[in-house]
């Protein structure tokens, strides 16, 4: 019962009462107050004027039948209620008053009796009587004196009858009426107190009729809804009991929604078993797209001599629209692409799978980044019923140039980090897959070795935070502005990083991807020289001119000097021949070849067992076992007539 809503707005109603009668019998108070001062100022002027109508048809001098008057006062006293009822004549000049006659009532106190009577002269006229006097009217006073707190009206006596039996109209004398405000408050609490129980009578009884109404309009129902859903969920194998609520109102149609809804609930639990199956189906049909996206897509790292490519893709969904591509084509360019699909979800991801075959399949065929995007377009436009669009940007890096052709389909312009950060602004373009036979320009840059090519897509710069802002393209442009120096991978983490920091825990809305390329720090010694042992000090100058440890120069010194006196001394049978040696030395790898047109000889094949090596009797083969050693890989092929042996070896890394 404690829980009960009907109890609890009871104590919430009930205050509100209280208060509610407190200010009701506060301005009754007031206005009870109010009328009864009124009506005893009526009182109070009636007994003044009619005191002075009496005193007009005497004499004010003649003191001998002031007996008389007393009694008159008296009878005055008790008839209207008053405390006292007096005459007094005003000596103005010696400011002095003297009681002609006085009446009392049975308020009046024994010290008023003894010290009022007829014929006692008092000092003094107070400002009220003086008015009375002198302007001929009826003066109140609220006064609070010696005799006690009361309410008092002067009245001046305009004429008297003088010992001839004359009338002279003169004022020489007022008469004062006075009720006691106690009595007067006496009044107002006992009209009060009968208010007051009249107020709390009527109030309890709208509490009954309000609270019986309460109760059976609104507390019944809802305490009967309330079982019922409890029942409902507690103990279910009973069966639902619809509930009955009479009426049109509210509670009526809660019990109505109730009962639809809990059998509503019934066929749900019935078909759940059905609806986990499809839930489940479609989580494995959503993994099974999710694990086909990422395998269409090349793996996030790629290195060669030429250019390091680091790649990252974060969908908003189980599989989203974003994609990214790249690929080595036949004459040693680099193909690389970024492109962000309409929308999300399934059929994003199909469109987007679409979109990385064309690009392969275009690129492949040796078409420039212009004309790559002109049949790109052509052939989704061609066949998009949803109406879908992909923003997209390709880039063609020819590492022997060292330059970047690079084509815009309406994507955001990608940055070049070199000495300073480099917006690739295209002018503007045509999403791709909206119309057909769109043009789309193509423009240059020539890159540095180790400057990088930012690729990303809007999900990175639209990242919202928790206050619904816009990580923004300024931000951007900041991370990257003082990460200039910084490689492909760091870059990638440093920009993720700096997104999730922003969007602190905001959920994502679009697809987050990026791609770079750095073009490789590379020097290179490419010559054909004549197989003689003295040839090689031009092959020397060339590792000790590298800017590299003296660690790894002795390395690749080793390995060179080895192979090459090896070429000049075994390669030809006379002693005469050439071989070309190429050496290509980039930011952590150096790669060595060496080509002779001499007998066929694969020196990969039979290398010396170093653990069985006879030091004073065996000759031969450990150049060849030093160099390999050496070296981090190897391989050997024989091809138009010629020997070619390939190395590489790591380089910064002294253990």
């Amino acid at each position: 019962m404690k829980h009960s809503i009907f109890w609890k707005l009871v104590l919430i109603v009930l205050p509100l009462v209280i208060i509610a009668d407190s200010l009701v019998l506060a301005m009754a108070y007031q206005t009870t107050y109010r009328r009864n001062i009124d009506h005893c100022k009526e009182d109070v002027q009636n007994a003044s004027e009619l005191a002075a109508k009496y005193f007009e048809q005497r004499d004010p001098y003649d003191l001998e039948d002031a007996a008389i008057s007393d009694n008159y006062f008296n009878n005055l006293c008790r008839i209207l209620d008053m405390e006292y009822v007096y005459a007094q004549k005003l000596d103005v000049e010696n400011e002095s008053i003297q009681f002609l006659s006085i009446g009392f009532g049975d308020d009046a106190t024994d010290k008023a009796k003894a010290e009022r009577y007829a014929g006692v002269v008092v000092k003094g006229i107070i400002e009220e009587k003086l008015k009375a006097f002198t302007e001929n009217k009826s003066v109140f006073l609220h006064q609070n004196n010696q005799f006690g707190n009361v309410l008092v009206c002067y009245t001046p006596v305009k004429k008297y009858q003088n010992s001839n039996g004359e009338t002279v109209n003169k004022t020489v004398s007022i008469v004062g009426a006075e009720m006691s405000i106690d009595s007067i408050i006496d009044k107002v609490r006992n009209d009060f107190f009968r208010t007051v129980i009249l107020v709390a009578i009527i109030t309890g009884i709208i509490i009954l009729m309000v609270s019986f109404f309460f109760k059976r309009k609104v507390s019944n129902p809802a305490r009967l809804i309330s079982r019922r859903m409890v029942g409902f969920v507690a103990d279910r194998e009973k069966g639902f009991e619809p509930v009955e609520v009479k009426g049109n109102d509210e509670f009526a149609e809660m019990a109505s929604s109730f009962n639809s809804m809990a059998e509503e609930i019934d066929n749900y639990i019935e078909n759940i078993s059905e609806l986990n199956r499809e839930k489940t189906t479609r989580e494995a049909e959503m993994n099974i797209a999710r694990s086909i996206q990422i395998g269409i897509l090349e793996k996030p790292v790629f290195r060669n001599e030429n250019a390091y490519i680091n790649a990252y893709m974060l969908p908003a969904k189980d599989v989203g629209g974003d994609l990214y591509d790249y690929k080595v084509l036949k004459d040693g360019k680099i193909f690389v692409g970024i492109a962000d699909v309409s929308g999300k979800g399934m059929s994003a991801a199909l469109l987007m799978a679409r979109a990385v075959t064309l690009l392969h399949q275009y690129a492949a065929e040796g078409l420039s980044p212009g004309q790559i995007l002109y049949e790109y377009n052509n052939r989704l436009a061609e066949n998009n019923p949803n109406a879908m669009f992909i923003t997209t940007f390709i880039g063609i890096y020819d590492p022997s140039t060292r330059e970047l052709v690079y084509a815009n389909a309406g994507h955001n312009p990608p940055y070049v980090l070199s000495s300073g950060l480099i917006e690739l602004e295209s002018g503007v373009s045509m999403a791709a897959g909206v119309f057909e036979n769109e043009e789309y320009t193509e423009n240059k840059i020539r890159l540095k070795g180790g400057d990088t090519l930012f690729m990303y897509t809007d999900g990175v710069t639209e990242a919202k935070n928790k206050n619904d802002k816009l990580f923004g393209d300024d931000a951007l442009k900041q991370t990257l502005s003082e990460n200039l120096n910084k490689s492909g991978e760091d870059l990638l983490t440093i920009v993720k990083d700096k997104v999730k920091e922003f969007a602190d825990g905001a959920p994502r809305y679009d697809d987050i991807t990026i791609i770079t390329l750095t073009a490789a720090k590379s020097e290179k010694f490419e010559m054909t020289l004549d197989a003689k042992k003295e040839n090689l000090t031009k092959i020397i100058d060339f590792i000790n001119s590298l800017d590299i440890s003296s660690f790894d120069k002795n390395q690749i010194r080793l390995i060179a000097e080895e192979i090459f006196i090896n070429i000049c001394y075994y390669a030809y049978e006379h002693g005469e021949g050439e071989a070309t040696v190429v050496i290509e030395v980039n930011d952590n790898t150096a790669y060595l070849t060496f080509t002779d047109s001499g007998k066929p000889f694969d020196p990969t094949k039979d290398v010396l067992d170093i653990d069985n090596y006879d030091v004073d009797n065996q000759i031969g083969g450990l150049g060849r076992f030093l160099s390999f050693e050496v070296a981090d890989s190897y391989s050997y092929e024989y091809k138009d007539n010629h020997n070619i042996l390939r190395l590489t070896k790591n380089i910064g890394n002294n253990n």
